[in-house]
C-alpha cells in the first residue's frame, strides 16, 4: 500500500490489539455465562478498553481516514462506551442498562467506522475490506440507535425489554463479532503483513 507512514504502522498495531482484546472481551463474556467467576467484570473492564482503544485508533487516522468529525465522534463513542462500563463495575446500574449505554458509544463508534469506509484512504482497500467496513459499521450503529430508548427509559430487567428493543443486540455482533475482523484485517494491511 503506498503511502504507509510510521504513523499508520502504529495505527496497525493499535487496530491489531484492538481486535485482540475485543476478541478476549466477548469470549471473557462468553465464559462468564457458561461458569461465572470474575469473568463477568473481565468483559466489563474490556468494553471500556475496545472504547479506548478505538479512539486512539480514531485520533492516530485523523489526518488520512474520518477527519476530525470522526475523531470527535469515536471519542465520544469511547467515553460513553467507558462510562457505560464504568456504571455496571461500579454497580451503578445493572449490567443491561450498562450494556445499553455501551451499545450507544459502540453506535457511535460505527458512525465513525462509517466515514474511514468512505474516506480516501479506504479508496485504496480491496472490495471486501471496504465492504465489511460498511457492514460492521452498520450493525453498531443500528445497534446503538435501538439502544437510545432502552437507556432513556432506565430498563435494566430483562423482563421489561419490549420485543422492538432487541435490536439492540444487533450492535453487539457489530462490536463483538464483526469489529474485531474489520479491525484484525486493516491493523495487517496497515502494517504490511
Amino acid at each position: 500500500m503506498a503511502g504507509i507512514g510510521p504513523r499508520d504502522s502504529v495505527a496497525g498495531w493499535v487496530a491489531i490489539v484492538l481486535a485482540i482484546a475485543t476478541l478476549a472481551t466477548f469470549f471473557a463474556l462468553l465464559i462468564f455465562f457458561i461458569a461465572a467467576g470474575p469473568f463477568g467484570r473481565i468483559n466489563d473492564l474490556g468494553n471500556g478498553l475496545i472504547g479506548v482503544l478505538s479512539a486512539v485508533l480514531a485520533l492516530l487516522l485523523i489526518g488520512r481516514a474520518g477527519g476530525p468529525v470522526g475523531g470527535v465522534v469515536a471519542v465520544i463513542g469511547a467515553v460513553v462506551a467507558v462510562w457505560g462500563s464504568w456504571l455496571v463495575i461500579t454497580d451503578t446500574t445493572g449490567f443491561l442498562l450498562a450494556g445499553f449505554v455501551m451499545t450507544i458509544g459502540f453506535g457511535l463508534i460505527g458512525a465513525w467506522l462509517a466515514l474511514v469506509a468512505r474516506s480516501p484512504m479506504a479508496a485504496d482497500w480491496s472490495i471486501g475490506l471496504r465492504l465489511f467496513a460498511w457492514v460492521t459499521a452498520a450493525a453498531m450503529v443500528i445497534g446503538g440507535i435501538a439502544a437510545v430508548p432502552g437507556a432513556l427509559m432506565g430498563i435494566d430487567d430483562f423482563s421489561d425489554v419490549p420485543a422492538w428493543l432487541w435490536l439492540f443486540g444487533l450492535g453487539w455482533l457489530g462490536t463483538y463479532v464483526f469489529y474485531p475482523v474489520w479491525s484484525l484485517w486493516f491493523g495487517r494491511r496497515l502494517v504490511g503483513s
